[in-house]
């Protein structure tokens, strides 16, 4: 497996992406100034590149300027009329929009025709940015900080009624919350608390509101599309300029109430509601798939087969971690890192099959591939600077509701109640969201928003969420719906992390009308099954019009088929949701 890692879980997600992202792109800005409103400059063939000076505290001029790095991708359609900047956002938090607009850049672009300028930035604190969320001087310090850590290793609680485990599992908690205040210290020292008082969403919507307005006007409606954590940022930013909104959708949404009004670590019970049905899914699947395209799939033909083969390895691996002297880094296989890695690939079922690939390998012994997955790469050269990997506890902390005295001091029946009802939610996943830093983190957004989030817009939006997304329910959407009356809510009728987890013919055919030509569909809600097979044959991987669907496939919906296969890809090899970080 190359550099890509899929995200963990709601912290530790951010953190191995980040960790594998690649940053070359931020050398651009290092090397740059700002120039007038924005100086664009050619990055390659196609993208440019420029920074723009906004208010680190729009509220207060004498607190400095923060300085944005973006990238565009310019419209290429030479004969029909531009449609103005799409600007996006890959979700998070944390998760670098200039990194997204080199790695989707081209092919939404193709998707709308080349009739928009793909528009991204790095929010604040993140990656070309600055001022930056930096806790460690080099990446080398980083890393060795994460390795070996309970995020690394992985928590795991298999039953929470069990006096010694709970009592182990507690242990394990607290331990990882003496190394969450160590690094709290670490960040703060290093960024700043007049930075890290302006990383919040109302601060990166305000960032947003502003370059609209320098590239195409100050009362031209935005123009946006934003995926996991990304769906916050777009509903912040229709509740906070209702009369800016122009085409927006969201895909994959994070609830913003739950978010602003509530404390990370306890959204756990609603975020894994659909963590079963998705694994259920996957057992199916693997099942009908047969052996061939499904190494692990049982002879039986029965999947409850294969989901006991699979609680059996777990509980092995509780009893006795696995050694593993050939991986990267030699060590040992736990079960709570096995747990992370299958919410991983829950997330993206166009990799199921490389999965069940690693699962059959680990029935025969052979736990090398799993691991390499799950731990990071030690950066050997010390003069390479921190990444902002951590930048998701600041943000996250910064929009939720802050601690009281008595709440911080709490802190640990707050994590065992939020785990305990998350395992009654997921049996297998629900104990995701043990760590909870956000109790010690020492600052807030400044400029704080909390809603409504139920305001008359001056057009309509798209809502899409999954039937079966792991990290953020379908339940989500209906709430976003339901509180924006110019909404329409698109169920994508399939498994993972947002829509391009599985492509849906249905799905993009709104998406394109809605970004061309500002129609949405006459019903309030649409229900859009897909058209990506799951466990493909090699044929089918390669040859999208031999998709299975209801209705007869146009060349010009096999076209469409390969640019969402293609923006697919992408979305995937970014690592889009690290956030739920999910989020």
């Amino acid at each position: 497996m190359n550099r890509k890692q899929f995200w963990l879980t709601v912290a530790l997600v951010t953190y191995i992406l980040a960790l594998h992202a690649v940053n070359k792109y931020r050398a651009h800005w290092d090397r740059r100034e700002a120039k007038g409103p924005i100086d664009w400059v050619k990055c390659d063939d196609v993208i440019e590149c420029g920074r723009l000076e906004v208010p680190l505290d729009y509220f207060n001029p004498e607190a400095g300027v923060a300085s944005l790095a973006l990238a565009k991708y310019p419209a290429t359609n030479k004969v029909e009329k531009r449609l103005g900047t799409l600007f996006v956002n890959p979700g998070g938090p944390g998760g670098s929009g200039v990194n997204f607009v080199y790695r989707t850049g081209r092919n939404i672009s193709e998707l709308l025709d080349g009739r928009y300028d793909i528009v991204s930035w790095d929010p604040r604190g993140i990656n070309g940015t600055t001022p930056r969320i930096e806790c460690f001087a080099t990446q080398t310090e980083q890393d060795i900080y994460y390795a070996h850590s309970a995020q690394e290793a992985g928590l795991y609680l298999a039953n929470a009624s069990d006096p010694s485990e709970r009592a182990s599992f507690v242990d394990q908690v607290k331990l990882e919350d003496a190394r969450n205040r160590a690094l709290v210290e670490l960040c703060v020292n290093r960024t700043g608390r007049e930075a890290l008082s302006h990383v919040g969403t109302s601060t990166v919507v305000r960032d947003l509101e502003r370059l609209s307005s320098v590239l195409e006007g100050e009362s031209t409606p935005v123009n946006f599309w934003g995926f996991s954590y990304g769906t916050i940022v777009g509903s912040y930013f229709v509740n906070m300029f209702p009369e800016r909104v122009g085409r927006v959708a969201i895909d994959g949404v994070v609830d913003p109430v739950q978010w602003s009004h509530s404390h990370p670590v306890t959204w756990s019970k609603d975020h894994f509601v659909s963590a079963e049905d998705v694994f259920t899914g996957f057992l199916d699947a693997c099942t009908q798939a047969g052996p061939e395209r499904c190494p692990i799939a049982p002879s039986s033909n029965n999947s409850l087969e294969l989901r006991r083969q699979i609680d059996d390895i777990f509980s092995q691996l509780a009893e006795a971690p696995l050694p593993v002297p050939n991986a990267k880094r030699p060590g040992a296989l736990t079960a709570g890192q096995l747990r992370q890695i299958m919410f991983i690939y829950m997330s993206k079922p166009r990799t199921w099959p490389e999965f069940a690939s690693m699962l059959h390998s680990l029935m025969a012994g052979d736990g090398v591939p799993l691991l390499n997955v799950v731990q990071v790469d030690i950066e050997l050269n010390p003069t390479i600077s921190a990444r902002t990997t951590f930048a998701v506890h600041a943000i996250e902390c910064a929009d939720a509701a802050p601690y009281t005295e008595e709440e911080s001091e709490g802190w640990l029946d707050e994590a065992m109640w939020s785990i305990e009802e998350g395992l009654k939610t997921s049996r297998r996943f629900g104990a995701l969201t043990a760590r909870n830093i956000c109790p010690v983190w020492p600052v807030r957004e400044a400029d704080f928003f909390a809603g409504p989030f139920n305001h008359s817009l001056a057009n309509d939006i798209l809502v899409i969420g999954n039937t079966y997304d792991p990290a953020t329910p379908l339940t989500y959407a209906k709430i976003v719906h339901s509180l924006i009356k110019q909404s329409t809510l698109v169920q994508h009728d399939g498994y993972g992390h947002c829509s391009l987890a599985m492509i849906s013919l249905c799905t993009a055919r709104i998406i394109r009308d809605y970004f061309l030509n500002g129609t949405v569909p006459a019903q309030s809600e649409v229900f859009c099954p897909v058209s990506e097979p799951l466990f493909p044959t090699p044929a089918t991987a390669r040859d999208v019009s031999l998709w299975a669907t209801n209705e007869p496939v146009s060349t010009e919906d096999v076209w469409l088929l390969k640019i969402l296969q293609g923006l697919g890809a992408d979305f995937e090899e970014f690592g889009v949701g690290r956030g739920s970080g999910l989020r």
